[in-house]
């Protein structure tokens, strides 16, 4: 029997199945970009504001509402039954009747010195208002997606300085159990050896459920896992690339230019603004036209008791002039509240102004700080890596003890540790001082 074809199609298989499964053992690459994208699409807090736009949009329609016609239809039944005097003879006999009617009605605002007016203003800019508030929801959430990238990336670079000391910390233990076979170290250099695997061990397991947790954490910004299945995220150069930045009064003044805040907060001005003009026009009359018409059976002082069909058809044309002389000073209490109200407004646009050259300035000095940490770290860790190479050197030639050598690779770590979590916060502080000026 020819054997060759099934052994044909079963490595061919095989070729399939390790294609299948490399496909599967590949995890997706995300980029900064393709995260932030992800957050605008499913962020909840985006949606969320996005919703408060539809129901701002919303109250417009019905503050507008009141421009246009208002149309009722009214029909009705009532069958009365009662004792009734004729005045005529002074009689008493039993008064019944049916009262049916069917009207429809129409009215149509004509003017109330600014009270209706006032109210559409005031929606319209709150609609603005919310449609900025969108925009600050996007921003913090850039804001917010940037940071947890950049944490994870350092958490990622922290697992591989804690994965390289044990590997240093697992060769350097092999060399002293190797030295200690020979009589050339004593036994407690194994010991020390040994603790000093355990232990770096032990900080690569906490670096590596700090890993997961920041991964959690974006993954909630993002409103769950971005790609079915596993995913990495790509790296970004860690030393600083942006030009010279410009100084804090030049990047203040572009922030009062940018920054939602600031819109928003002027559209909530006008729309208390608005709200004043409406209520102050609550001391005037209002003016009204409306038609009524329909059909009925009329009675008249119960002498005639009319239940014959067809109805009679009846109606009516006119104006209402309604004119609040007294409410209790209701009308004042409104124009009150809405002259603070826009006192309120005005002091928080002085406070935002403080607000954000103060975090304007914070972000631009942490920017220039972590510059200047960089710079540190890496001569540190230059200097770390000199002293770690001099420490083995001594080890193995028999001048250096196991003290000296643990000193120096715990301090090669740190430094690591350092130069990794000053190179990342870089990153985080330039996504706040973007999102101080609004870029």
């Amino acid at each position: 029997m020819n054997t060759r074809p099934v052994r044909m199609v079963f490595c061919l298989l095989l070729i399939w199945a390790g294609w299948i499964y490399s496909a599967q053992a590949d995890d997706t690459a995300l980029t900064l970009e393709q995260v932030i994208g992800t957050a605008l699409h499913r962020n909840p807090a985006i949606a969320i504001s996005r919703q408060e736009v539809e129901a701002s949009r919303a109250r417009v329609t019905q503050a507008y509402s009141a421009y246009l016609p208002q149309v009722a239809a009214n029909s009705g039944y009532t069958r009365r039954n009662q004792w009734m005097i004729n005045f005529f003879n002074g009689t008493k006999y039993r008064y019944q009747d049916n009262d049916i009617l069917g009207a429809l009605s129409i009215s149509q605002y004509l003017y109330d010195f600014g009270q209706t007016s006032g109210r559409v203003e005031q929606s319209r800019f709150g609609l603005s208002a919310s449609e900025k508030a969108v925009d600050k929801t996007i921003a913090d959430t850039v804001r917010d997606v940037k940071k947890s990238y950049f944490e994870v990336l350092k958490k990622q670079s922290l697992v591989q300085v804690n994965k390289e000391s044990v590997r240093i910390q697992e060769e350097h233990l092999d060399q002293a159990r190797a030295f200690f076979k020979e009589g050339v170290r004593p036994r407690i250099d194994v010991t020390k050896a040994e603790v000093g695997v355990a232990n770096s061990r032990l900080n690569l397991i906490h670096a590596e459920y700090a890993l997961r947790s920041s991964r959690l954490d974006l993954e909630n910004l993002l409103g769950g896992p971005p790609v079915e299945g596993a995913y990495h995220l790509m790296d970004i150069a860690a030393t600083p690339s942006r030009e010279d930045i410009q100084p804090v009064e030049e990047l203040a003044a572009e922030a009062d230019s940018h920054r939602p805040e600031f819109t928003i907060l002027k559209d909530q001005l006008h729309a208390a603004q608005a709200q004043l003009k409406s209520s102050q026009g609550g001391r005037w009359p209002s003016i009204t036209a409306k038609a009524t018409g329909g059909w009925e059976n009329i009675n008249t002082f119960g002498l005639t008791n009319n239940d014959d069909f067809p109805l009679r058809d009846v109606w009516q044309i006119g104006v209402n002039v309604t004119w609040p002389l007294f409410t209790g000073y209701r009308v004042q209490g409104k124009i009150a509240e809405s002259q603070a109200e826009i006192s309120k407004l005005e002091s928080k646009q002085r406070q935002l102004e403080l607000l954000v050259f103060n975090e304007v300035s914070t972000a631009y000095l942490g920017v220039k700080e972590t510059e200047e940490s960089i710079k540190t770290a890496e001569l540190a860790q230059q200097q770390a890596k000199e002293n770690m190479d001099l420490a083995d050197g001594r080890y193995r030639n028999g001048v250096g003890n196991a003290i000296e050598y643990s000193d120096a690779e715990l301090a090669l770590t740190q430094a690591k540790s350092n130069l990794v979590q000053a190179s990342y916060l870089y990153h985080q502080r330039m996504a706040e001082l973007d999102y101080a000026v609004g870029r």
